[in-house]
Parts: C-alpha cells; structure tokens; sequence
C-alpha cells in the first residue's frame, strides 16, 4: 500500500506530471541521440518514477526532487541504451545541478563526499584500462555519488558494488535468451553500464534512506 504524502489527488497529479516530463524527456533523448525512444516508454517510465517517488518521500518537496532524479536518470538511460553513449551536457550539467543545490541547502560536504567516493574508483579503472570503463560513466558518478552521499555511506557502497552485478546480470541474461532461440555463440557485446549505475543509485537511496 502506498505511503500517500500528498493525497490521492497530489499522487495522480504526480503520474500526470510524469508522463508529461516523460513526453519532453523523449524529444531530449531524440536530439541527443538522433533517434528517439518507442513512443510511451519514456512517458510510462516517468510515470512510474513519479510514483516511486511519492511512495517513499514524506513531503511534496521532498517527492518532486525525487521525481526529478528519477526522470534525469530515465533520460541517461534511454540515451545510453539507444547509442552507448552519455553526453556530458547530461552527465556534468546533473552532477553540477545537484552539487550545487546541496551546498546550497547546507549538504555540500556529503554530496561532494559521495561523488568523489563513487567517482575515483571509476576514474581510476577508466585510466588503467579505457575499454572496461568509458569517460561517460566516470561523469555519471559524480551525480549519482552525490545523490547517495546525500543518503548516507551505506547508499554509496551499495551505489558502487551493485552496478557490476546489474550489468553482468543482463548481459547473462541476455545471452541465455540468445541460447535459448538456437542463437549461434557470438562474441558477447558490450552493454551500456550506466542504466545499471542509474537503477542501482536509485536502490540504494530508497533502501538506506
């Protein structure tokens, strides 16, 4: 049963508001990638993230900046998944958002804290070995390490060992459906890791929050 913090009309207009973001985040996602989404995924996953949101927040302020975390990562995702790539007026311009409006609100020590925590790592194995960690996903963790040094340092550790598992999930599973069709065993092809790194911040917020 859902925690209703604003009533059943504030949830309704919380889905209505969704689906509307989702309409604009699908335009956003077809000019940064030069092609856009089915039409309704964005619009239904905004939707559901609108109500994630008012499910585990106590206050609309506090539902709406959730909400608005959910959307920018349902746009990181729906670009990374369409052309391998997350363009930096996505990923810094949110990491610069959300740092900024921390140090703003007097959180400024715990988010710089946590991107720098879920960042370095990243940054360390992008330098070592390129191909194991593209520079996007590097930018990305600034934004998302802020959001779970917000939560605490539980959500960053689970912010940084769940992506993997994610990843190595869908990509086992996809290969077991390629199996499954009498697929030939091609050579695996690499999967865009920041929807995993996107649902694992996520997770990791609403667990330890």
């Amino acid at each position: 049963m859902l925690r209703v913090v604003t009533g059943e009309t504030g949830v309704l207009a919380m889905m209505v508001l969704g689906a509307g973001v989702g309409a604009i985040v699908r335009m956003v996602v077809g000019r940064t990638a030069g092609r856009r989404p089915p039409p309704g995924l964005c619009e239904a996953a905004c939707a559901a993230v609108a109500l994630v949101a008012v499910s585990v927040t106590t206050g609309t302020a506090a539902a709406v900046g959730a909400a608005m975390f959910g959307w920018w990562c349902v746009c990181l995702s729906a670009v990374d998944l369409l052309v391998r790539r997350l363009p930096n007026v996505l990923t810094l311009g949110g990491a610069t958002t959300i740092l900024g409006v921390a140090a703003a609100t007097g959180h400024g020590r715990a988010a710089f804290a946590g991107a720098f925590l879920l960042a370095a790592p990243l940054l360390v194995t992008h330098l070592a070995v390129p191909r194991s960690m593209g520079a996007g996903d590097v930018k990305l963790a600034l934004g998302l390490g802020a959001v779970t040094g917000l939560a605490g340092p539980s959500a960053v550790l689970v912010g940084a060992l769940l992506p993997p598992v994610l990843t190595a999930g869908a990509a086992l599973f996809l290969r077991l459906r390629e199996a499954g069709r009498g697929g030939a065993c091609a050579a695996p092809r690499a999967l865009p890791h920041g929807p995993s790194m996107c649902a694992a911040a996520a997770l990791a917020v609403i667990s330890t929050g």
